[in-house]
């Protein structure tokens, strides 16, 4: 055979995939099962495509071909998202259109795509700045107006100086726009907004049939779990207490109303949003966002009016987003100014900080330090007092110890003491017998003793030491946990105490205490390692001043009446008292605000809105959609939208009465074009319509959706709050639009760090390609690590996929030399399978192969299928001297135990997707005239993929004891007994209680002694 050439060959196989179609194109009419496979389509930008596509690329094609293979009729098309400010200024930066440089940019995107060989449906590529496309984006915007979802008002944006137009939240990195670096301010305009709050809960259709809204709808979708975190993070529902704080006006300075000075007034009251109201009594100061009308209201009143004002001022030039960040806290007081405690009419002073927003809860904030991290750094920062008014409460939710459900809980007071040793820098630490506890010295009073007492004598019957010096008393703890040797769930409420040793004089201690716990004296550096319990770690913290502020539930102290409850407790019953005395209620607030959608630029689709001074807001007729981007706009950014120059553009007669009217000259942000273009892949060339409904029913949802997870919250949000929109006014019938979501992880650069233009160190695929080959690169990425992991690139490291490939290829040059060499024999004979015999071993063999391959492409485990590949390969083979080893092999390669070229073929449809071009190109070779493609996945028989014998692993408490070869069919009864019976096991169990034996079939026998 020849030398494998991968550009002649690559370019070959490229050719033929593109003239045989039916290889990629999803079929209409097909009564296979579908599939949609889809990548999040990528914006063309001028850079070309970099590694971090091809990993995202690669890994949908292996998936969507290992599909077609078995058996599905597979949708897997590609577009392109070609609006939007990074076009644009691209397009500013090299003089040229923003169409022109766009469209260049996208026949370079398509050109590399084919390099690498994925299999794409490009009949239906899309483009969301081609007019058949944004037609359908300008639809979208009117179903959303005429249905109440799409509005106008005035507000306040991120506006960069320097691209002369609004930016998102997540384009603002230190008050700098990502994109050019300009500054950032807040100002107010009009703007379009999409009503996305709507569908935060769940919701009815208009022919009642329930939907989940954007919350709920989380749980029953197959996405990473930190991605549904952070879409509810984003969203940030609050279930809470609005909470009435009056206001005391101090006049000392006679500055408001001509009050006489030293006299009081009470202000319209500050309403606070909180999800702890069991904090109430540590409030200590309240805040109010700087925007907030009550900021505007009681400013004048404040005897530091100018200083207010520059505070206010400065706070306008940092967004929400960087408010909001755990960076340094800034703040103003209001002088002058009081609010009240409604609980204990307590007077606290009324601050104006950045990190409160007016647009999140009320704009207003009571402030609990104690029990707050923002709350606790403004606090320090400015000298407030810090109050602890919640006591902390342990739950142990893991064994040993964890807590029992459905049965009652026993309280307890209890107490729980440190003990230092007479002259080291040693703790005692107790190591209980009966359970695998280690604990400080804990117990409880008896009878009438103080909780001092109770400390005293659990020390003097737990260690037998004497002589102890009160250190310290700490703050209560409280645990709930399951008492092992007492078999109760306790609810235990600790006095926690420190003493010192003053010498060693002990006694004796009984044989029970004997019998349940060790004394251990542990060094201080050792202790938080050792401990079990989080209450105990927490104790230990707080004596060495690293822990301040607690801020989960727990139980009240410093709390008048209420204390003593739990928080859970506290909360029902202060809010229930707050709505009795019509001082509060229960609410539920969002983060969550609508969606932004106007952009002051060019380069996106125009809002289809006609404003006329008879009529208002006229929203075009759909039969004149599109409205089209005029190509004889001066587009570079002034401050306004471009489109608002052109005369052409902007003078319209109204649609309604015919006067002179003018068009909305804003266009959409570039999330709206991405918002819903999963669904046009469903019937891209349709004129009529953005998709036909038996289309959107056949192929919708997308089943595998795969992308960064840097498009976590906007995008996915965005995608999903259409759909739900779609679904609820019958357009679709399902209301989640991707049921299978994975990310890929990003690819470094060898040095570690971001690959970028200005660091040099960018990768780009077209020169892998041109040195090793595209399936060289497809393996390598896939081989790097796991597929959602970040990975560091190694240009040495794609030696090994090229080398692998080099063997496969290598297989049937020596198949041919050996086979011609055999009596009898032929390498023709061996392609038509009439010699060679796979051993059962071998066959065993690819079985396995088959099934962990088959599998880990369904799990996405693209790196440890290859390895299967590879190990498979490397069977086939045996490394040693050998007569009929090729003369220019780097090492001598022959066949171990021989196998028919039936079972080869099998393990080249198993490596077809991760290298389609050489699978093609052997699979040719052995005189196949169709697609590999075209074969069916390769079956494993389950009983072949058994092992005849496995290695048992022997524990004792925990550490493994012994290793037995054992059959693998072997009973539970038979695997204890053979565990008991090593000799490596009986030196521990000799003479010991054995407590519980555990089994976990073919694999392990736990002993607990």
């Amino acid at each position: 055979m020849k030398k494998y050439n991968h550009k002649k060959i690559e370019k070959k196989w490229q050719k033929y995939w593109e003239e045989n179609l039916e290889l990629s194109e999803a079929q209409e009419n097909s009564d296979k099962t579908k599939f949609y496979c889809l990548d999040m389509f990528p914006y063309p930008s001028g850079a070309g495509l970099h590694v971090g596509h091809v990993e995202n690329y690669t890994a949908t094609d292996i998936y969507s071909r290992f599909k077609r293979m078995n058996g599905f009729n597979v949708l897997h098309p590609i577009g392109w998202d070609a609006f939007g400010l990074p076009a644009e200024n691209f397009a500013i930066k090299q003089g040229v259109h923003p169409d022109k440089s766009t469209h260049d940019n996208i026949k370079n995107f398509i050109k590399q795509i084919k390099n690498i060989g994925i299999s794409y449906d490009w009949s239906r590529e899309i483009d969301t700045s081609s007019p058949e496309y944004y037609k359908w984006t300008q639809w979208f915007f009117l179903f959303l107006y005429k249905n109440g979802l799409a509005y106008k008002k005035k507000a306040k944006a991120n506006w960069c100086e320097s691209c002369k137009t609004v930016v998102a939240n997540e384009q603002v990195v230190d008050g700098k726009c990502e994109r050019c670096g300009g500054e950032i301010i807040q100002k107010d305009l009009d703007q379009w907004f999409f009503k996305i709050t709507d569908f935060i809960e769940d919701f009815n259709g208009e022919d009642g049939k329930e939907f989940k809204g954007l919350i709920n709808g989380l749980d029953k979708i197959d996405w990473p779990n930190s991605t549904k975190i952070a879409q509810k993070n984003w969203i940030g529902k609050s279930e809470g207490t609005t909470v009435s704080f009056e206001v005391k006006v101090s006049n000392e300075n006679g500055i408001s109303n001509n009050l006489k000075p030293k006299t009081y007034n009470l202000q319209p009251s500050i309403e606070v949003f909180t999800t702890r109201v069991d904090t109430i009594f540590g409030c200590t100061y309240v805040v109010l966002a700087p925007e907030s009308k009550l900021v505007q209201d009681l400013k004048n009143r404040a005897s530091n009016l100018e200083e207010i004002e520059k505070y206010i001022l400065e706070t306008k030039k940092k967004t929400d987003l960087e408010r909001m960040e755990n960076k340094e806290k800034t703040g103003i007081e209001m002088v002058g100014i009081k609010a009240i405690n409604p609980f204990n009419n307590e007077e606290v002073p009324v601050y104006i900080a950045d990190y409160v927003i007016a647009t999140y809860g009320t704009g207003a904030v009571m402030a609990v330090p104690a029990h707050d991290e923002r709350d606790f750094e403004f606090a320090k920062k400015y000298n407030l007092p810090i109050k602890k008014v919640i006591e902390p409460c342990f739950d142990q939710l893991t064994e040993p110890g964890k807590i029992k459900e459905n049965e009652p809980f026993i309280e307890r007071d209890a107490v729980t003491a440190i003990v230092k040793h007479w002259e080291k820098d040693e703790y005692i630490i107790l190591k209980w017998k009966k359970v695998a506890w280690h604990t400080f010295i804990t117990g409880g009073p008896e009878g009438e003793q103080s909780p001092e007492e109770g400390a005293r004598m659990e020390i003097l019957e737990e260690t037998g030491y004497k002589n102890l010096k009160l250190a310290k008393e700490l703050p209560m703890v409280h645990s709930r946990f399951y008492h092992v040797p007492k078999k109760v769930n306790r609810f235990a409420h600790f006095s926690v105490f420190y003493f010192q040793l003053e010498n060693g004089e002990k006694q004796d201690i009984s044989k029970d205490d004997q019998n349940n716990h060790d004394v251990l004296w542990i060094s201080g550096d050792k202790i938080e390692k050792i401990l079990t319990a989080d209450s105990h770690k927490y104790i230990w913290k707080i004596l060495n001043g690293s822990e301040e502020i607690y801020i989960n539930d727990g139980v009240l102290s410093n709390s008048g009446e209420y204390n003593h409850l739990t928080s859970k407790e506290a909360r029902e019953k202060m809010t229930a008292w707050f709505e009795e005395n019509k001082l509060g209620e229960r609410k539920i607030n969002y983060r969550l605000r609508d969606w932004l959608v106007s952009r002051q630029r060019y380069w996106g689709a125009p809002i289809p809105i006609i404003y006329c001074d008879n009529c208002g807001e006229v929203p075009v007729p759909e039969k004149n959609l599109p409205v089209v981007l005029p190509t004889d706009v001066d587009f570079k950014p002034t401050g306004e939208s471009p489109l608002a120059i052109s005369k052409s553009f902007h003078d319209v007669a109204c649609p309604v009465c015919g006067e002179r009217a003018r068009r909305e000259s804003d266009t959409m942000d570039t999330f709206v074009c991405s918002s819903w273009y999963y669904l046009r892949f469903a019937d891209p060339k349709n004129n009529q319509e953005f998709a036909a409904k038996e289309n959107l029913e056949k192929w919708l949802p997308v089943d595998l959706y795969m992308g960064g997870a840097e498009h976590t919250v906007l995008h996915l949000l965005y995608a999903r709050f259409f759909t739900k929109a779609l679904a609820k006014y019958g357009y679709v019938k399902f209301d989640e639009p991707f049921l299978k979501l994975r990310h890929q992880g990003m690819i470094m650069a060898e040095d570690g760090r971001k690959m970028s233009k200005s660091l040099g160190n960018v990768v780009n695929p077209d020169d892998v390609v041109e040195g090793f080959g595209a399936d060289a690169l497809r393996i390598y990425e896939m081989f790097m690590g796991p597929i959602d992991e970040m990975k560091a690139w190694s240009m040495q490291n794609v030696n090994g996929p090229k080398n692998f490939l080099d063997k496969v290829w290598k297989y049937l040059e020596w198949e041919e030399r050996f086979r011609d060499n055999e009596p009898g024999g032929s390498f023709e004979k061996w392609i038509k399978g009439e010699t060679g015999e796979t051993s059962k071993k071998m066959e065993s063999s690819l079985h396995k192969t088959i099934k962990k391959v088959t599998e880990d492409i369904e799990d996405f485990k693209f790196n440890t299928a290859i390895s299967s590949l590879m190990i498979f390969l490397g069977k086939i083979y045996e490394v040693k001297k050998n007569q009929f080893a090729p003369n220019d092999a780097t090492t001598d390669l022959v066949v171990s135990d021989g196998i028919h070229v039936d079972d080869f073929k099998k393990f080249l449809i198993l490596l077809s997707p991760f290298a389609p071009h050489m699978a093609e190109e052997i699979w040719s070779n052995l005189g196949h005239e169709k697609s590999i493609f075209l074969e069916k996945w390769p079956e494993f028989d389950e009983a072949m993929t058994k092992d005849e014998e496995i290695n048992l692993v022997v524990q004792i408490n925990g550490k493994m004891r012994d290793i037995i070869k054992v059959s693998a069919d072997i009973s539970e009864e038979e695997a204890k007994k053979i565990a008991l019976e090593s000799e490596k096991v009986k030196v521990y169990i000799e003479g010991k209680e054995i407590r519980k034996i555990i089994y976990i079939r073919g694999r392990l026998v736990s002993i607990v002694i």
